[in-house]
C-alpha cells in the first residue's frame, strides 16, 4: 500500500513539474520587458508603441553580451534621459 502511494505522489510531482516548466521558461522575457516599460512609466515617461517596441526587441535580443547603446539610443531620441535609458536596458536585459 505505502508503495503504490508513493508512486502516485512521484508520477503527480514528475506531472506537476512538466506542467510548471513553460511557464517558468517563458516568464523572465515577458517581465523583463514590464521591467523596462515600468521603470521608464515611474520616472514620468509616456510608455508608448515606440517605447515598448524598444524594450520588447532589447528584451529579446543578445544585448546582454554588448553594451546598451543599442537600446539607449533610441531611447534618447524619444526624449529619454541617458541615465533612464540605461537603466531601462538595463532591467530589459534582467
Amino acid at each position: 500500500m505505502r508503495k503504490s502511494i508513493r508512486r502516485i505522489a512521484a508520477a503527480t510531482g514528475v506531472l506537476m513539474a512538466g506542467a510548471a516548466l513553460p511557464l517558468v521558461v517563458t516568464a523572465p522575457a515577458q517581465a523583463s520587458t514590464a521591467d523596462c516599460t515600468a521603470y521608464l512609466s515611474s520616472k514620468g515617461y509616456i510608455v508608448g508603441k515606440k517605447v515598448l517596441t524598444v524594450c520588447d526587441d532589447w528584451a529579446h535580443s543578445l544585448g546582454g553580451a554588448i553594451p546598451p547603446l543599442p537600446c539607449m539610443q533610441p531611447l534618447e531620441r524619444l526624449g529619454v534621459k541617458a541615465s533612464h535609458a540605461e537603466e531601462a536596458c538595463n532591467r530589459a536585459q534582467s
